[in-house]
């Protein structure tokens, strides 16, 4: 029975005259002879029982089966030299820029905190924010994090759950006072409410009452994509809006803002971390996702 590392020997050598292309060159790049280099492909050509090349005096070319081997001998050569460089780099100095993209009002809430902290821990990292509304591209643009509100199955991004947002149904005490009692969802249809047009079917809204879902259509002649805007609208006594707990938990312990339909609970908003897969990672990105995550898990606002 063959050891793993003699199989790993032989396949390193065989790897190498197949990128090689000769047995003579190879065993030149490797220090040892032809004749051991061939010796080696030949015992694991035996213990696979398929041939590897084709031989001839002028070419040698690769079978099928040599070329699937290949395929994941390079797969494994190239996970090895990924894992020498996760080692070294845990030894690098957290420095230099973070391109980071959050959305408006997660920045105007969060990040001041967040990018002081930060600071105050890796002292010689730069950081530059990008705050909008439009989601960025991140590898065309050349950012290296993003929050983001859902999950995004992009085959070429990583996405890591980071925090789920209480959204709550608000409005204005003087708007309260002018309109028909909240019983149900359904009653909203009587009320002027205020949609983020941001999200897919912003006037669609889903409520949960214990294992009971109730769905209304609402009629908002305002359409507004950010949930500043909304804020202050509601805050005018425009309307009812279902806005994030973290951007208005000042406004309800004032009772600028009150809370309706509390028996009535609204889907939380899902926010992740996305950045491009990478091997290895960044030292700098790694510590940023580290950073992120702990914060917001010791986070009471965020995570109400």
């Amino acid at each position: 029975m063959e050891t793993i590392s003699q199989q790993v020997i032989w396949a390193n050598t065989f790897a190498c005259v197949a990128e090689q292309g000769s047995f003579t060159r190879a065993a030149e790049i490797l220090g040892c002879s032809k004749s051991y280099a061939s010796k080696q492909v030949s015992q694991l050509e035996n213990l696979l029982k398929v041939a590897l090349f084709f031989r001839s005096t002028r070419k040698l070319n690769l079978t099928e089966a040599g070329k699937v081997y290949l395929a994941h001998c390079l797969s494994w050569q190239a996970q090895v030299s990924a894992a020498q460089q996760a080692v070294l780099a845990l030894r690098e100095e957290v420095a230099g820029l973070l391109r980071i993209t959050v959305p408006t009002s997660f920045g105007g809430v969060f990040m001041s905190q967040i990018l002081m902290a930060l600071r105050e821990q890796y002292p010689r990292l730069e950081v530059e924010l990008d705050v909008s509304r439009e989601p960025r591209d991140l590898e065309a643009d050349g950012y290296d994090l993003a929050v983001r509100s859902g999950y995004l199955g992009h085959e070429r991004l990583v996405s890591k759950p980071l925090v789920s947002v209480q959204i709550c149904l608000v409005a204005s005490p003087a708007c309260i006072a002018g309109l028909p009692e909240l019983v149900s969802p359904s009653d909203l249809l009587a009320w002027p409410c205020l949609a983020n047009f941001h999200f897919r079917d912003p006037c669609h809204w889903v409520f949960n009452r214990g294992k009971e879902l109730h769905a209304v259509d609402i009629k908002a002649e305002l359409r507004i994509s950010d949930y500043g805007l909304l804020r202050n609208l509601a805050l005018d006594g425009a309307g009812a809006v279902c806005l994030p707990y973290y951007l208005i938990a000042g406004d309800l312990a004032s009772g600028q803002l009150q809370q309706l339909l509390p028996k009535f609970s609204l889907p939380a908003q899902s926010l992740y971390l996305v950045y491009p897969q990478r091997l290895p990672q960044p030292a700098k990105l790694r510590v940023l996702i580290d950073f992120l995550s702990d914060w917001f898990a010791n986070n009471e606002l965020a995570k109400a």
